[in-house]
């Protein structure tokens, strides 16, 4: 069998043409690096995609303006906002989470909840990336999600049960993501859906509903 690999000239890609007893085929092999992955999601989207990941971006931010947090918890729960999106693009594509970009996320989650030096958003936030994170660990094991999932629902519960400060924000996360994932699967007459995308609406649905709870005094 011979091969040969060579650099397309869309980023973040490598082309490569096999032959194996007369039989050629071509595949392609996604780049590790994150930020070439980032760039080739980007490229190759439809403008519908970009325009969604942008218009996330700028939600991820508007929603922490009413959150009832310090400045470092509503700053990194904006990031995370963003680096979620950024992920979520890139499972729309390669349907396959990039893991440094969710470590990297659930760094600066966690992080933003050390900095503020509040016991009870550092407990919220340990307990919501395992609450979060266990639901989908669960739903793994029945083949129902991959594991990049479950890494990006444990940042998710980590980052809205900080930024609430309330430990019912994930579960709620995950049960939003779960209704849009399900709803788009049903629109579409599709058996296998990117969850990235959901994840990241449960997120900004979480964060939404339990401050509106909170400050309407239904959350006491």
């Amino acid at each position: 069998m011979s091969s040969s690999v060579n650099r397309s000239t869309s980023p973040g890609l490598v082309r490569c043409t096999s032959e194996r007893a007369g039989y050629r085929r071509r595949c392609r092999v996604a780049v590790r690096s994150t930020p070439d992955r980032l760039a080739a999601a980007w490229h190759h989207s439809p403008s519908l995609a970009r325009h969604s990941m942008m218009a996330a971006c700028a939600t991820s931010v508007a929603l922490v303006v009413p959150l009832r947090t310090t400045a470092v918890v509503a700053g990194t729960t904006a990031t995370v906002g963003v680096l979620l999106a950024a992920a979520a693009l890139v499972d729309t594509r390669e349907h396959r989470l990039p893991n440094r970009l969710l470590a990297f996320a659930l760094l600066v989650a966690l992080g933003g909840a050390l900095l503020s030096a509040d016991v009870a958003a550092v407990r919220n936030a340990l307990l919501g990336m395992v609450l979060a994170g266990g639901l989908l660990l669960l739903t793994h094991l029945s083949r129902g999600v991959g594991m990049g999932d479950v890494k990006m629902a444990a940042v998710v519960g980590a980052s809205t049960a900080a930024a609430t400060n309330r430990l019912l924000a994930a579960p709620i996360a995950i049960a939003m993501a779960a209704f849009a994932a399900a709803t788009y699967g049903f629109l579409t007459s599709r058996r296998r859906v990117a969850f990235g995308p959901a994840l990241w609406f449960g997120w900004a649905s979480a964060l939404a509903l339990v401050t509106a709870m909170t400050s309407n005094g239904w959350l006491s």
